[in-house]
């Protein structure tokens, strides 16, 4: 009697655990043979169905173990071979070959054939089940696009029981580990302000639960940071390339430049776009860069650019007072420059900056203090003086002359020394012109003698193309009898003899050697052949022209 009344008992306390669905309760201790570890626990469950459930309800993975028919050893439900033995019940075997044995020895007692069980077909059974049962969650941010303002995240749960809890949470977290610490979601979305994952839990009243996580990553607050940087510090009169260096986490949206200091809010409308990492400065000042995200963050930063130099140098002319008549007037040249003058020239007539890239008479620095910064005029006209400066900046400014005298005994050619105003009377054979050069314009320049053509060369800068000696050996009236200064052998008389020559210089002209020793007389031993450096070395500073013009000129006032 005793022996019914517990089995009874038995079978009461395992229809009171169904009707309340305590299918993880520890009442199937001792009648279940499945069981799993849970919050550091041993929990029952009637089976492994029930189990996989809970697992997936729970969102956790738990340690799964269940009861060898065999050897009544509990071992991992991974590794076991289920035999199904009826429509709810199910034996486990950990050895396959004692499974098929059991299958074996059933048919031939009952004459039944048990089936084996896949335990992939238990998962996919419960989780259709609990995607039905469980509540069904979307979430979604109102926005994917990059953003420096706080998103919304929407929540949609739907249920086919009352859903009872609606929870978040920053991180991912299983329904497992939600509780009344978390933040229970009364509206249908919840704000966030930072990057991160955010898990939504929600519980319906069969106590199926389920989570859902959404992973954040398009807010971006942090300021692009631009830097900048000139093509070159040095004094320029090109423009300047200023390079941009940008540095953001997401894409560059808007990329502009201004001149001047400017703030975020003037380029709302205003600056000027640029593609590439460069933009271009032709004047100095202070010039701002804008950069603007795709998520609306802004940054601006400022260069000074002051060493661009496009001014041309200043040039001054004026004659000198004492300059009121003369046979020749002189042209005070001033310039001024930021940068420095590399270079003066001029010319006779009105000529612009293009004539002077390689024509010219540059003003020579070897002038005396009576020269310096002079040009020395011959003859009435407009006159043009050219500067640049040591950034390639240049300017040209004109002066007209008028009132230089013309001498008053005219030669039978017309012509005179132009340095020292010697008359040249071609009758005469010790007054005749010695040199004359050819100008870049191709006018002829006639002088006493070479010293005065290399006078007017090297300290009043006049440009020859061509210069030329006269050869004495010719027969007088020696008009056209010219040799070029580079192929002329020019001579002297020893200092004890007295010279024959023009002017007292006692140079003489010659095609070659003989020629000057048959001429002046005497022995080839007794020439002495001058080498044209030396002459022109000479010219510099003993060349009496250089001083004697400006005392005719005084003489002339």
């Amino acid at each position: 009697m005793k022996k019914y009344l517990g089995f009874g008992l038995l079978i009461c306390v395992i229809l009171v655990a169904f009707l309340n669905d305590n299918q993880n309760s520890s009442v199937f201790a001792a009648t279940t043979d499945v069981q799993a570890i849970k919050n550091g626990e041993v929990v029952y469950y009637k089976d492994v169905f029930s189990l996989l459930y809970d697992e997936l309800n729970e969102g956790v993975t738990l340690t799964k173990i269940v009861q060898d028919y065999s050897t009544k050893k509990w071992v991992a439900l991974d590794s076991v071979t289920i035999v199904k033995t009826n429509a709810s019940k199910n034996i486990y075997f950990s050895k396959a070959s004692a499974a098929d044995k059991y299958i074996k020895a059933y048919k031939t007692k009952n004459n039944v054939t048990l089936k084996k069980v896949k335990l992939n077909t238990i998962k996919t059974n419960a989780k259709a089940k609990y995607n039905k049962e469980a509540p069904s969650i979307v979430l979604k941010a109102s926005t994917t696009k990059p953003t420096n303002t706080a998103v919304t995240v929407n929540v949609a749960v739907t249920d086919n029981k009352k859903v009872t809890f609606k929870k978040w949470a920053i991180g991912t977290k299983p329904a497992n580990k939600f509780s009344t610490a978390d933040t229970t979601l009364t509206d249908n979305s919840f704000t966030v302000s930072e990057n991160g994952t955010y898990t939504v839990y929600a519980l319906d009243d069969n106590g199926n639960k389920r989570t859902k996580s959404i992973k954040i990553s398009n807010i971006d607050k942090t300021n692009p940071t631009i830097s900048l940087s000139p093509s070159t510090t040095d004094a320029t009169n090109e423009n300047v390339i200023v390079t941009t260096s940008i540095n953001e986490n997401v894409r560059v949206v808007s990329k502009k430049w201004a001149s001047d200091n400017q703030t975020a809010t003037y380029f709302t409308k205003n600056g000027t776009k640029f593609t590439g990492n460069t933009f271009e400065i032709a004047t100095n000042g202070t010039y701002t860069v804008y950069a603007k995200d795709g998520a609306g963050n802004t940054d601006i930063q400022t260069i000074t650019i002051s060493n661009i130099d496009k001014t041309a140098p200043a040039i001054t002319l004026s004659i000198p007072e004492s300059d009121a008549t003369a046979v020749s007037k002189k042209i005070q040249v001033s310039t001024t420059d930021d940068s420095g003058i590399q270079d003066q020239k001029w010319a006779y007539g009105n000529k612009g900056v293009e004539y002077f890239v390689d024509k010219g008479s540059r003003i020579a620095p070897l002038q005396n203090t009576n020269q310096k910064d002079k040009i020395i005029t011959l003859k009435n006209g407009v006159y043009t003086v050219y500067a640049e400066d040591k950034l390639g900046n240049k300017a040209v400014k004109t002066i007209t002359i008028n009132g230089i005298s013309e001498f008053a005994e005219v030669t039978q050619t017309g012509v005179h020394c132009e340095v020292c105003r010697m008359d040249l009377h071609n009758t005469d054979p010790n007054k005749v012109h010695s040199a004359k050069a050819i100008d870049q314009e191709g006018n002829t320049h006639y002088f006493c003698r070479i010293g005065c053509m290399y006078h007017q060369e090297q300290a009043n800068g006049i440009a020859f193309t061509n210069k030329y000696v006269r050869d004495y050996s010719a027969t007088a009236p020696r008009l056209n009898n010219w040799i070029a200064v580079e192929n002329a052998v020019t001579v002297k008389f020893n200092n004890g003899e007295t010279a024959k020559g023009i002017m007292g210089w006692k140079l003489f002209h010659f095609t070659d050697l003989s020629s000057a020793a048959n001429y002046l007389g005497v022995s080839k031993e007794n020439v002495v052949a001058e080498k044209l450096e030396n002459i022109i070395e000479y010219a510099k500073t003993n060349n009496k022209g250089m001083n004697y013009q400006y005392e005719i000129d005084k003489a002339a006032q």
